[in-house]
């Protein structure tokens, strides 16, 4: 898995119950931030919303991220095959007016040995990242075999300090959608211990580098709510 450089490189760059199929959460409502912009099949365009680290060499994805079809809505596709994918979106949300973040997601291969609570193995299916001005973020996981619930917090003294929260874990829900919410401003002051600052990068990761496995997971919708 790539270190978490990449997050200094993007900070300073210009700015639930199971679900048969990937439901869509409908139009935007007043008070709502919708992050995915799954509009078009075919290869996501990593060159408007959604990109790389920009100051990392051009990747050489065997599965680039992709949006496909399944259960009759379009969905992300993060594939992996012993290497890591990372993509990210500048947003900006004030958690004090939509503090819940709910998504949609669907892991189909966990990279096997993975787990979080070992640096060294430190590798996820699938990652939803919420990134904090003042060089904090808030990571949520699907992992292979960490308990759900546990908390993570492993680069204290790093640049960007960063706590992985266990959402999902090991293959008992794999090829189902989840929909999961979370109260990111109640994470942020339980782990944190201070008032969050606003939302500036959201971003959605697959790995099996670490552990030279394989990864796959599916990502729908994606918003902020009140």
């Amino acid at each position: 898995m790539r270190r978490f450089c990449v997050l200094a490189a993007l900070l300073l760059a210009p700015a639930g119950p199971g679900l048969a199929v990937a439901q869509s959460l409908g139009p935007p409502r007043a008070g709502t931030v919708r992050v995915d912009t799954w509009e078009s099949e075919g290869p996501l365009d990593l060159s408007r919303e959604w990109q790389l680290d920009p100051n990392a060499p051009a990747p050489t994805f065997k599965y680039p991220p992709a949006v496909v079809v399944d259960g009759g809505q379009r969905v992300l596709r993060l594939k992996t095959d012993h290497e890591s994918v990372s993509i990210w979106r500048a947003v900006r949300v004030d958690l004090r007016d939509t503090p819940r973040l709910t998504w949609d997601w669907k892991a189909l291969t966990l990279p096997d040995g993975g787990d979080v609570r070992q640096p060294k193995r430190n590798d996820q299916a699938a990652r939803v990242m919420v990134l904090f001005e003042g060089w904090k973020s808030l990571l949520y996981i699907w992992d292979s075999q960490a308990p759900v619930g546990r908390e993570i917090r492993p680069d204290v003294f790093a640049t960007v300090d960063r706590a992985l929260v266990v959402v999902r874990s090991g293959p008992a829900a794999l090829g189902r959608w989840h929909r999961e919410r979370r109260d990111v401003r109640a994470d942020y002051r339980r782990i944190f211990e201070e008032e969050p600052r606003a939302v500036k990068w959201i971003g959605l990761e697959s790995h099996s580098d670490d552990v030279q496995s394989q990864s796959e997971a599916l990502f729908g919708s994606i918003r902020f709510e009140r």
